[in-house]
C-alpha cells in the first residue's frame, strides 16, 4: 500500500480529473449528468427522472443533499450518467475524493462498479462493487462480487452467490460537519484516507474494474436519513 499513501500525497487531485463534479449549476444541468434510483416504499423499483422520487435528491447551499425515508428500504441513490474512462483508470489506478456530511443517524456511501473478472465474467449478469460507507460510527470499506456457483447448462438454471469482504475503521466522523474521503484503488489493493490521514485499507480478491460510480443516502429506517454530497472527482493515479 505504499504506492497508494505516496500517490495520495503526491498528485493533486483535480490536475488530471476523469469527473469533476461541484454540484454549482443549476438543478436542470445536474441532473442530466446524473441518474437517481432507489426503491419507493411498495418496494418499486424507479430509476431516472419522473420516476423517482424529486424528494430523494435535491441541490443544497451547492452541494447534493440525498434523502431517504424510514418507509425505503432501499437507499437513495444517484449514477453518474457516463461511464468512468476504465481503460485509462485501469491502466494507473484510480482516485476518487469527494466531500460528505451526515447526520447521527445517516449513512452515506460512494460505490464503484464494473463487470466482473471471474472465469464466468460474460455470464455474471451482476457486477461487482467497491464501496466505502461513512456513518457517525465510522468508516466501512467493502467490496462485494456476484459469482456463479459453476458450469449451467442454460441462463435459467444457473445460481449465484454473493460475497462480501470488509474492513472497518471506528470514529473521526462528526455529525454535522463536512469531511473530506479519498479512496485510491490500484488493481486489487485499495485505500481510504478521511481528512488527510490513511484511515482503512482493503485486499480484494482480484483487481477492480472502474466502470461506474453511484452516490447513496441511507438511514436508520426510523428518521429520515440526510447525506450532502460535494466536489466528487476521479482522476487516475501516477503510474
Amino acid at each position: 500500500m505504499k504506492l497508494l499513501l505516496m500517490a495520495f500525497l503526491l498528485t493533486p487531485l483535480a490536475a488530471r480529473a476523469d469527473l469533476k463534479e461541484d454540484f454549482s449549476a443549476s438543478g436542470e444541468k445536474v441532473f442530466e449528468s446524473w441518474i437517481p434510483y432507489g426503491r419507493l416504499a411498495d418496494g418499486t423499483w424507479a430509476q431516472g427522472l419522473g420516476k423517482a422520487r424529486p424528494e430523494w435528491w435535491t441541490l443544497e447551499e451547492g452541494a447534493l443533499r440525498g434523502q431517504n425515508f424510514p418507509d425505503e428500504k432501499h437507499p437513495a441513490g444517484i449514477s453518474w450518467k457516463e461511464p468512468l474512462a476504465q481503460a485509462k483508470l485501469a491502466g494507473t489506478g484510480g482516485r476518487i475524493s469527494w466531500r460528505i456530511k451526515v447526520t447521527e443517524t445517516s449513512r452515506g456511501t460512494l460505490r464503484l462498479f464494473g463487470l466482473t473478472t471471474s472465469p464466468h465474467d460474460k455470464d455474471a449478469t451482476d457486477n461487482h462493487v467497491l464501496a466505502l460507507d461513512v456513518s457517525a460510527t465510522g468508516l466501512r470499506l467493502w467490496n462485494g462480487n456476484r459469482e456463479l456457483t459453476g458450469p449451467a447448462p442454460d441462463k435459467e438454471s444457473r445460481k449465484y452467490r454473493n460475497t462480501v469482504l470488509e474492513e472497518k475503521a471506528a470514529g473521526g466522523i462528526t455529525p454535522g460537519t463536512w469531511h473530506n474521503l479519498v479512496l485510491d484503488v490500484m488493481g486489487n489493493e485499495a485505500q481510504a484516507s478521511l481528512d488527510g490521514k490513511p484511515a482503512v485499507t482493503l485486499k480484494l480478491p482480484h483487481h477492480q474494474p472502474l466502470r461506474s460510480l453511484s452516490l447513496e443516502a441511507a438511514g436508520d429506517l426510523k428518521t429520515i436519513g440526510l447525506v450532502w454530497f460535494d466536489d466528487v472527482v476521479v482522476a487516475p493515479l501516477p503510474k
